[in-house]
């Protein structure tokens, strides 16, 4: 540090550091499939460290655990807690979004935030997408009532209509609205190490609550920046175990004792134990390599495009899945004209899901909006909130035609619903009343839920249909995964590493030979046949597709993805541009539309069915 600095730094404790290893470091690095029988022989060794806090749930894990692990995230916050008695558990919380991607009742947030802390949570990190700040009134009341830490965050992004004085004001509206602590969330790892210092030694002057800083390693920048926002006076930083650290996911912790040691700031951490942590985790990643894209490491394009790593991976296995991984370039710069049209919010999720989804859909249809999801319509009408910035006239126009957008915060339009998913997951399921934490799963993720709670309890090989909507399947989850095998005298061991998406010439498997990645194709056996509802059912003895796109009335989808609904039946009459299916992909929906008027002839797909463009989904044909 500068003789300057070091002597205001004499006065100032020990930097406190928040441990992200068992959440936000495997989610950036691993895809959230880090499970909890993982977790918990290495839990005790992180209890002892001393950190300000471990984060342990919040962000994708819910959803993650639920969707592929077949985990009950509420079990495994029970668990973490019993091995983990002496480390305050923080949680990332998405405001009026909790941990889904669509704005919950006040009820439901209400619960989910009581249930999260009588489960084990201490902190809650609270912030918005857009630095709405109506879209945390609720989350912020929640906390404070049932006895949890709030931590008002605000999103650092860069843009014409952001820069310190902005986020120093949004600082101080989230002391008001009674911020234990100040939270500096930068998702993207954009923070330079002297934007840092300003920051920093402007908010010391303007609020009086601890600062703590959150930041990514995606540009490399991270160590240095946490140097100078450590010299500013921050109080609280992020970081992860070595072997979790780094690319896209945090600092590493030991990096950063090593720095301030012996200095007046040095959190005296015991390196020999951060050692044997780091060598549990060396291992473990190892199980997980299935899960790791070249995505992942330092890619200092994140400056000009702004995109965060869990993002780019995202749109890398959208591209993946149709070929067109070669357009990525394309597509991360019509990230940033997306974004700008949307008045410029932060790209974190739900956000960034809603403006990578939309850029992929404009470079993939070769017209910008000519497909808007769902996600996109009800962002341009007001209800995610509103950004920093104007949103685009034309866009919107396209979005949502002559319909106004609303001004209101957007809770304010949504009846209470916890009630209504009470009545509703038990007549799905029916199998009498289920528990609050239950509820509050099936409230967050409908469809998934009710295929958790039917596969709980039944083995982790259930994970392996939903991985492989996925494109990729961990070897844990393949049964058997290791196996020998002798040609010509030779032994050679063979590990299945993962499955991909089936397509021209079959599906792709991708196999170690002696520690060596091989790729196989594999020919399916599966035969095709229309069933009498009209759409396909797959039979033994023949071609693995459905019908190709031929005509003006075959009805495809722009992306890969699952049918989320059918909206017509066979022998429906339609009308040009009418919706006949929606279609999830990359978590968010679209609409997909027939191109001409006529009798629905054919339905060539049911609900949950994964698809794929090129197929034929629903055949339309004009009437004579």
């Amino acid at each position: 540090m500068a003789a300057s600095n070091m002597k205001s730094a004499e006065n100032l404790n020990p930097i406190q550091i928040m441990d992200t290893t068992l959440r936000d470091a495997h989610q950036s690095i691993l895809a959230t499939r880090m499970r909890t029988e993982d977790m918990l022989p290495i839990a005790a060794k992180i209890d002892q460290v001393g950190y300000a806090a471990v984060e342990t749930w919040g962000g994708a894990t819910f959803d993650a655990m639920i969707r592929y692990l077949k985990e009950d995230p509420w079990e495994r916050l029970r668990e973490l807690k019993k091995v983990m008695p002496k480390t305050p558990f923080q949680m990332l919380l998405r405001g009026q979004n909790l941990l889904g991607y669509r704005h919950y009742a006040d009820d439901v947030v209400e619960c989910f935030i009581d249930r999260s802390i009588s489960n084990g949570i201490d902190i809650i990190r609270l912030f918005d997408a857009l630095n709405d700040l109506r879209n945390l009134k609720t989350s912020f009341r929640a906390t404070l009532k049932y006895g949890g830490k709030a931590e008002g965050a605000f999103c650092y992004t860069v843009s014409r209509f952001h820069n310190n004085d902005l986020f120093v004001d949004l600082a101080k509206r989230l002391e008001d609205m009674g911020s234990d602590a100040i939270c500096i969330k930068d998702m993207a790892g954009l923070l330079s190490p002297y934007a840092a210092f300003d920051l920093v030694t402007k908010l010391k002057k303007a609020i009086s609550v601890p600062i703590h800083l959150h930041t990514h390693d995606t540009s490399a920048m991270s160590v240095a920046t946490y140097v100078k926002a450590i010299e500013a006076g921050i109080d609280i930083i992020d970081t992860a175990i070595s072997s979790l650290s780094s690319g896209t996911s945090q600092p590493p912790v030991e990096t950063i004792a090593a720095i301030l040691k012996d200095g007046p700031r040095d959190p005296k951490l015991d390196m020999a134990l951060l050692t044997e942590i780091a060598d549990y985790f060396t291992e473990t990643r190892k199980r997980y390599k299935a899960f790791e894209s070249e995505y992942t490491g330092v890619d200092p394009r994140v400056l000009a495009y702004q995109v965060p790593g869990g993002m780019t991976s995202n749109l890398a296995l959208q591209l993946s899945e149709q070929n067109a991984l070669d357009r990525m370039k394309e597509v991360l710069e019509e990230v940033p004209r997306v974004r700008e049209d949307f008045g410029f919010p932060p790209l974190v999720t739900p956000s960034s899901q809603i403006v990578g989804t939309q850029a992929t859909l404009n470079v993939l249809t070769g017209e910008r909006y000519k497909v808007i999801t769902t996600e996109t319509k009800n962002y341009l009408k007001g209800l995610y909130g509103l950004p920093s910035g104007p949103i685009n006239e034309s866009v919107q126009k396209k979005g949502i035609g002559d319909e106004d957008a609303i001004t209101c915060r957007p809770a304010d339009l949504l009846e209470p619903e916890l009630e209504q998913s009470r009545l509703d997951l038990e007549n799905k399921l029916n199998e009498g009343e289920k528990s609050i934490e239950d509820v509050l799963t099936y409230t967050l993720f409908p469809k998934v839920a009710i295929d958790f709670f039917k596969d709980e309890g039944s083995g982790p090989d259930l994970g392996l249909a939903s991985a492989e909507q996925q494109g990729i399947v961990p070897p844990p989850l393949l049964a058997p995964s290791e196996f020998n095998i002798k040609v010509h005298g030779e032994t050679f061991e063979v590990q299945v590493g993962g499955v991909g998406y089936p397509g021209e010439g079959g599906r792709p498997y991708f196999i170690y030979i002696d520690g060596h990645l091989e790729e196989v194709m594999v020919e399916s056996l599966m035969e095709v046949v229309p069933s009498e509802e009209g759409r396909i059912d797959a039979h033994v003895g023949g071609q693995s597709s459905r019908p190709k796109v031929s005509e003006e009335g075959d009805v495809t989808t722009p992306m890969p993805g699952a049918v989320v609904s059918v909206k017509v039946k066979q022998g429906d009459r339609v009308e040009a541009g009418a919706v006949v299916l929606v279609i999830e992909a990359m978590k968010m929906q679209s609409e997909v539309h027939t191109p001409i008027a006529g009798l629905v002839k054919a339905i060539y797909v049911s609900e949950g069915d994964r698809v794929n463009p090129d197929e034929v989904l629903v055949e339309v044909r004009a009437e004579a």
